[in-house]
């Protein structure tokens, strides 16, 4: 077999490894996106389109088993939790600067939920306030 014969044979089994490999890239590629939709899709589902989970990227429901708290609304009890894993995962300790970031996320999340909850009461207290005051004016129309 001749070089020149040789080097083109090596350029044309070289290029056909590089075709395959980038078809193959796209392909899994592709394959990526349309999980990482369907996995958007069920957190979406999941969160039942609630803003703050989709903005802390956290559920309350993972916040409490990160923080190992039965009920998200015992703020004794989160306050204990968070104490405790905070400094048993501070990394000056020997702890893991990560661990410490999900137990600060996991209280984060689960105030934003607390705050969430009282704006809820409160719109609903002034809608019930404005109901009642709305409905004795109807019953003064009636009596002329």
């Amino acid at each position: 077999m001749s070089a020149p014969r040789a080097i083109i044979q090596m350029l044309t089994t070289g290029s056909r490894i590089v075709y395959r490999a980038f078809g193959d890239a796209y392909k899994q590629a592709m394959a990526n996106s349309a999980a990482a939709q369907t996995a958007a899709g069920n957190m979406k589902a999941t969160a039942d389109g609630d803003r703050m989970t989709r903005a802390s990227g956290i559920t309350v429901e993972e916040s409490t088993k990160i923080l190992n708290i039965e009920d998200a609304n015992s703020k004794e009890e989160l306050s204990s939790k968070f104490g405790h894993l905070f400094d048993a995962n501070d990394p000056k300790k020997g702890g893991s600067i990560y661990l410490q970031s999900k137990v600060i996320r996991a209280r984060e999340r689960i105030e934003m939920h607390w705050a969430q909850e009282k704006l809820k009461a409160e719109q609903e207290f002034a809608e019930k306030e404005k109901e009642k005051t709305e409905a004795p004016s109807d019953g003064s129309d009636k009596q002329q």
